[in-house]
């Protein structure tokens, strides 16, 4: 980590991404989908990355940082949208303290 992120350009968000997904090295990868659905759901209150990357930490086990956080990508491109979150397709809803189906 410390020698990736002496390279110029490269954040912590990229070092996490290069470390776990290309030599497997388990990793919060906090990119502003997981920011805003770890902050939806209850996960964290912060708003720094890596004070968000070490709450998540502590909530899962290692071997699970690194798939967690591409799940989340998924899931903030696909259905928790910033703008208009599509609450009634979430299979987290239930378990989501700001979610909710809206009426059509």
């Amino acid at each position: 980590m410390e020698a990736m992120t002496a390279l110029p350009g490269v954040g912590r968000k990229t070092a996490n991404v290069v470390l776990s997904t290309c030599f497997g090295l388990p990793g919060i990868i906090v990119d502003t989908h997981v920011r805003r659905i770890s902050q939806r759901l209850g996960l964290t209150q912060k708003d720094d990355p890596e004070l968000i990357e070490t709450d998540l930490q502590a909530l899962l086990p290692k071997s699970a940082w690194t798939d967690f956080s591409h799940r989340l990508v998924w899931l903030g491109r696909r259905v928790c949208i910033a703008r208009k979150p599509r609450c009634d397709q979430c299979r987290l809803l239930s378990d989501c303290p700001t979610g909710r189906v809206e009426n059509a």
